[in-house]
């Protein structure tokens, strides 16, 4: 079996819409389609689909789009072969190796080769499973969410890698290894480590603990190919099943996140940074959670980081709760007997968001003073400065303002509605269609083409090149030439989605209809003609600006020839 055949082998064993639906939540949109909320920008309004029988996706916003492999390349960060290796093995497809390079090691089996490193070096030190243990942590906790152990030597992780075959370079790539004036050694040295899982359970990252006074307290794995912090939560893959009940409890350290599974919260997930994001919060969203209790540290840090969490403008999907702690964070209660019913009278006592809000604004400000209230107003109007029409949040927080600071609704809608007037248009998006009409009919053409069965495919191509003359450099030169050579739609598929006009080439496949292959010849006939008509149209123009500057009887033949080869191309299309 070739590539191209394993390509092919692929993507009839595994669905498209499958695929993407790890990522994305998708809903039907008509026969053989779905969409939802685009994964590569941020929106409110799904523009993003897929096309089973296509098999395309194509975002209508970001232009993001083409086939299974471009899906998972652009998802998971890798290259083509990266994603062939990927989804080869997940679909039980034999790749070829014959000729082909040394063995690609992927960075996933680099963090797994680390991932034994690390369990095998907690087994060995007493001191970091004491450590543990004074955390409350249960033997069963640690080995359900894989800490190890980073032992303190600086190259322990490097000889183990080494000795698999692992590169320093890969290691380093992977973000396990560090690289200070050409030296590699461990990144994580002396370290609880905790492995961070993307929404599939696989590890992509670490998070290091230091066991003595070495600072960071933690310390994060780099960004990779595979890790980004904003777009993993820290144990969503062990609260998958419990968030599918529409709770979720997002709290800020792993322990903590750990602790509260420990006690039977197992809906918890941490942040890796500070507050939830966007990301982050589309991953809840894919688990239909519905309510999402904020339980940060209860410094002002903790705070802030509520607030930015609340703001969030995917945050309106959610309703959310403010947990007061008894305790500075979630972890210390795993100390205490009590610990769980501590945990859970203050879930009980959460403050809405309307309520967490308005404290907040009003934090050491003394309400009956005028400029005080001014202070309160301008901090929550933000919030009350809502683009959606029935926002429950935005409608309870006005009724709080006017109950608390003595506004009548009158005025406060008065002092909206300036504001609202005094903003800005926000800039309209540059449009990514082009309005160069040749390049427009000449992706039609193409799009047209590359719907058709890969059995037919060869046949029309060359029926094409010899009933159209595109100008040489155009688009559909290259197309036609590639074709010729290596006539596999999802080939030209992915060579061409990375041109300067690919999104707007895969938008005509994702709009072109199912033509019915009796009809085809028409259809396609129609669209060369008026092709045709745009060549000639464009000629004609610069003949037209050379007669101007340099009369010509040559010139004005040529142009008049031009016209009747323009008429004739109407009559065809036109006729049919």
């Amino acid at each position: 079996m070739d590539a191209a055949q394993a390509v092919e082998a692929i993507k009839r064993r595994l669905s498209l819409k499958e695929v993407v639906s790890r990522y994305v939540a998708l809903k039907p949109a008509g026969r053989g389609r779905w969409k939802g909320l685009c994964p590569f920008h941020q929106e409110k309004t799904p523009s993003f689909y897929v096309d089973e029988e296509k098999g395309l996706f194509h975002c209508f916003g970001c232009k993001a789009g083409g086939d299974l492999f471009a899906f998972v390349e652009r998802i998971e960060g890798l290259d083509f072969m990266g994603a062939l290796e990927r989804l080869a093995e997940e679909a039980g497809v034999e790749i070829p190796k014959a000729g082909a390079p040394a063995k690609r090691r992927e960075l996933l089996d680099v963090l797994k080769l680390s991932q034994e490193y690390f369990l095998e070096g907690l087994k060995a030190s007493l001191e970091a499973q004491e450590y543990l243990q004074r955390r409350g942590l249960s033997p069963e906790s640690i080995a359900r969410f894989g800490l190890g152990y980073a032992p303190a030597k600086g190259d322990g992780l490097l000889t183990h890698l080494s000795r698999h075959g692992i590169s320093p370079e890969e290691g380093l790539k992977a973000g396990v290894l560090a690289e200070k004036d050409g030296r590699f050694y461990d990144r994580f040295r002396n370290r609880i480590t905790f492995p961070i899982k993307d929404h599939l359970g696989r590890i992509v990252a670490f998070t290091g603990r230091a066991l003595g006074e070495e600072t960071p307290k933690y310390l994060n794995s780099p960004e990779t190919p595979l890790f980004r912090k904003r777009e993993v939560l820290f144990a969503y893959p062990e609260a998958k099943a419990k968030l599918r009940q529409g709770r979720a409890i997002v709290v800020e350290g792993l322990f903590d996140a750990i602790a509260l599974h420990q006690m039977s919260f197992a809906e918890a997930v941490a942040v890796l940074g500070s507050g939830l994001s966007e990301e982050q919060a589309r991953l809840l969203e894919m688990q239909e959670v519905r309510e999402v209790y904020l339980a940060f540290d209860a410094d002002e840090a903790g705070q802030r980081a509520t607030l930015q969490s609340l703001d969030l403008s995917l945050a309106r999907k959610f309703l959310f709760y403010a947990v007061r702690l008894p305790s500075k964070d979630p972890g210390d209660l795993l100390l205490l007997p009590e610990g769980p019913a501590l945990f859970q009278k203050a879930l009980e006592e959460a403050l809405p968001e309307v309520e967490f809000r308005f404290q907040e604004a009003t934090r050491g400000l003394d309400l009956t003073r005028p400029e005080h209230k001014r202070k309160v107003l301008e901090a929550l109007t933000p919030r009350m400065l809502s683009p959606e029409p029935f926002d429950p949040v935005a409608d309870r927080l006005k009724a709080l303002v006017v109950e608390r600071l003595g506004l009548s609704l009158r005025q406060l809608e008065d002092y909206l509605a300036s504001l609202k007037r005094g903003r800005r248009p926000p800039p309209q998006p540059p449009k990514a269609e082009p309005k160069n009409r040749v390049l427009l009919l000449e992706l039609d053409v193409m799009a047209l083409l590359l719907s058709l069965p890969e059995e037919r495919f060869a046949e029309w191509v060359h029926h094409t090149a010899l009933h159209v003359w595109p100008p040489e450099g155009s688009l559909l030169s290259e197309f036609l030439e590639l074709a010729s050579r290596e006539p596999r739609r999802d080939y030209l598929r992915q060579v061409l989605s990375r041109k300067e006009a690919g999104g707007i080439l895969l938008e005509r496949l994702m709009l072109v209809p199912s033509v019915d292959e009796p009809r085809f010849p028409e259809i396609l006939e129609k669209t060369l003609a008026r092709l045709r008509e745009a060549y000639y149209l464009e000629r004609r123009a610069k003949l037209k600006e050379e007669l101007s500057r340099n009369p010509s009887m040559e010139i004005l033949r040529e142009i008049q020839e031009l016209d009747q080869a323009i008429e004739a191309e109407r009559r065809i299309y036109r006729k049919l």
